[in-house]
């Protein structure tokens, strides 16, 4: 049995070095939330996942003039908690591709 998506699938590991980095989601919540490094970089994609929602079965993307170019620094009360949390251990871990 196969499943047909609706856009094509993203390899959200990203290629070998990729990171992700703080960037501010200006256009929503206003919160600072990990976004690829290499997806940033791309200017040919337009909408943005966030590391917070890369599991969610129907995410909202944040399209790219929402989102701060220049990385920032996590401050208390103005990140993500869900991303957050990652940062408590220091170590930014890829999570599992969406079903």
């Amino acid at each position: 049995m196969t499943a047909l998506a609706d856009r094509p699938l993203r390899n959200v590991t990203g290629p070998r070095g990729d990171f992700w980095e703080w960037h501010e989601f200006t256009g929503g919540d206003g919160w600072a939330h990990l976004y690829l490094h290499s997806e940033m970089t791309n200017p040919r994609i337009v909408m943005l996942l966030p590391w917070c929602l890369v599991n969610d079965r129907f995410p909202l993307e944040h399209d790219r003039p929402s989102i701060s170019r220049r990385r920032v620094i996590p401050k208390p009360g103005r990140m993500c908690p869900v991303c957050g949390s990652q940062n408590e251990h220091r170590r930014i871990e890829v999570p599992h591709a969406r079903p």
